[in-house]
């Protein structure tokens, strides 16, 4: 979780409004990427530290939907409907 943690509190900090992951890795390389999470443990903490400090006192919306207000009817699974047995 840190890793992946640390990596969106980086792209939080230095990603352009709107810019994708994806893109955002294609301007500043892979190797910085890997430079700021992978090799720098310190950075690496710092930044999961303050991704832990920005979400303080956020809902879970797994666990606690209702303060969420997450709809709940996006969990529930769709049925899937074959046609072919529909036709006959």
């Amino acid at each position: 979780m840190e890793y992946s943690g640390a990596f969106l509190q980086l792209y939080r900090e230095e990603g352009w409004y709107l810019e994708r992951t994806v893109h955002y890795i294609g301007r500043v390389g892979l190797d910085y990427v890997k430079k700021k999470i992978l090799e720098d443990e310190a950075g690496r903490k710092a930044l999961w530290e303050r991704l832990q400090f920005a979400l303080d006192g956020e809902p879970d919306p797994w666990f606690e939907s209702s303060q969420a207000q997450v709809d709940v009817r996006q969990f529930t699974p769709v049925a899937v409907v074959d046609e072919a047995t529909q036709a006959a």
